[in-house]
């Protein structure tokens, strides 16, 4: 075999690969990840009635429902279908980690109120013993992967199109970098064949110098590497107003300034845990800000310290 055609066949392998895992499989796990820190966002009100509209869709309705305006949140809806009541549980909030003890709650209140079941929606997780719990119950779990697929569909457009564009950013940019390591291994798989057929070739002095021919392209793999520019003063500054924007819709931050060039102050609403990822997906869009020193301020009126991060240190 040719060594370019084996050089060729590595970096195409390599590189659809890494291309069709990238977009067929973690990308909507980005999207699932992504849209439920942005279902987090939502009032309580608002994440109930996102899940009332997906059990609609199962033909289950709420049972004699009071005016929505008129009373207080609430967490556990009665639904009908035909003869059979189930009961509802919403548990709001992506830092949920649910044990037995809520879903044995609804599994006394489905017994109390003589329903067929149960459902427990949430963006969390739960845990093994909740699952255990459930199963003994008649209840269902919706909890993050599977609440997902229910309600994907019914979220505001600009929310759903703004949470697949990040997922696809995020995997396009993977796929240029996979492509760029696909390339080196097919540089370093035609180093390799060329040093196991070198001691094959007859002892002839001409025979060397056909050698640093083929070892060319083991030099010329990082070429790639280099194609980064920095940027001039205009487009930094516009860079940095991109971040500005993207940040002032991102649920859980109030606003962003710049306080240098390398230092953005960061107003939170939300825990640290739910913006900080949503931060750095911004920075690290660009190569000149990733290294950018983050100041995380606390919420309005709570005593936590203002911390200081770094998405990338080189």
């Amino acid at each position: 075999m040719s060594i370019w055609l084996l050089g060729l066949a590595v970096t195409l392998v390599t590189g659809i690969a890494a291309t069709a895992y990238l977009w067929l499989v973690r990308r909507p796990r980005d999207e699932m990840s992504y849209g439920l820190h942005a279902l987090s966002g939502l009032r309580w009100r608002e994440f109930s009635k996102l899940v009332l509209a997906a059990m609609e869709r199962r033909g289950l309705v709420e049972a004699s429902p009071e005016p929505h305006e008129s009373r207080e949140p609430q967490s556990t809806f009665l639904l009908a279908r035909g003869d059979e009541r189930w009961l509802l549980s919403c548990k709001h909030g992506s830092a949920y980690r649910i044990a037995a003890a809520p879903v044995l709650e609804l599994a006394a209140s489905i017994r109390l109120g003589t329903a067929h079941g149960g459902i427990l929606a949430t963006e969390g997780n739960v845990e093994k013993e909740g699952r255990d719990a459930a199963q003994g119950n008649n209840i269902e779990v919706l909890d993050g992967p599977r609440l997902w697929p229910e309600v994907v569909d019914l979220i505001e457009p600009s929310l759903r199109e703004q949470v697949m564009a990040y997922a696809a950013a995020r995997a396009k940019r993977h796929i240029g970098i996979a492509w760029f390591g696909a390339v080196a291994l097919g540089a370093a798989g035609m180093a390799s064949w060329s040093g196991q057929q070198g001691p094959s070739i007859p002892a002839e002095r001409p025979a060397p110098a056909a050698r640093p021919a083929a070892t060319a392209p083991v030099a010329a793999a990082p070429v790639p590497a280099a194609g980064f520019k920095e940027p001039t003063e205009e487009e930094l500054e516009a860079q940095m107003r991109e971040v500005l924007k993207a940040l002032a819709k991102t649920p859980g931050i109030t606003r962003g300034v710049w306080q240098t060039k390398l230092t953005l102050s960061v107003d939170r609403i939300a825990s640290e845990k739910e913006v900080w990822p949503w931060i750095c997906l911004e920075l690290e869009r660009y190569p000149a800000l990733r290294t950018t020193r983050v100041q995380l301020n606390p919420p309005p009126g709570s005593s936590e310290p203002v911390r200081w991060r770094q998405c990338k240190n080189m």
